[in-house]
């Protein structure tokens, strides 16, 4: 039987999530409370600025659907803040709209993509190769037992 769950950590990790979508953000709000995982919510670029600016966070969600010119400043603004000697990591999280593959958000300096419909446990594997590839726990654990006959 393959069973997966949540690593304990330290601390809970902060998610600045932007969204513009009511609904999106609350299935984020959902699949990150579920995890025990900060969640800190903006509607738009300016406002997820303020938000970055006020709160250190672990990790930033971005809703890069549209790839409007106040997305993308914010988008750069975030990738290229270090606070404590490291930029916070940004994944896309998206309906990809635009069709870019995963290796143009990663030329873009995205740490990863995640392509909705929102699903925990994708979500969360996502939010694992990020972790992971920063040195850091990932968020689940997974063993495999066996079935005996």
């Amino acid at each position: 039987m393959h069973m997966i769950t949540l690593t304990p950590r330290f601390r809970a990790l902060r998610v600045l999530c932007v969204e513009e979508d009511a609904v999106q953000r609350k299935l984020l709000e959902v699949c990150l409370d579920a995890a025990n995982i900060e969640g800190i919510f903006a509607a738009g670029p300016q406002q997820a600025l303020a938000l970055f600016r006020r709160y250190p966070v672990d990790m930033i969600f971005l809703d890069f659907d549209e790839h409007t010119q106040e997305e993308l400043a914010a988008f750069r603004i975030m990738r290229d803040t270090a606070r404590r000697g490291r930029r916070t990591p940004i994944l896309a999280v998206t309906n990809n709209d635009c069709r870019w593959t995963r290796a143009a958000y990663r030329e873009a300096g995205f740490a990863g993509l995640y392509e909705k419909p929102l699903e925990p446990s994708r979500l969360f594997r996502a939010m694992d190769d990020v972790l992971c590839e920063k040195g850091q726990p990932p968020l689940l654990e997974s063993s495999y037992t066996p079935q005996l006959a």
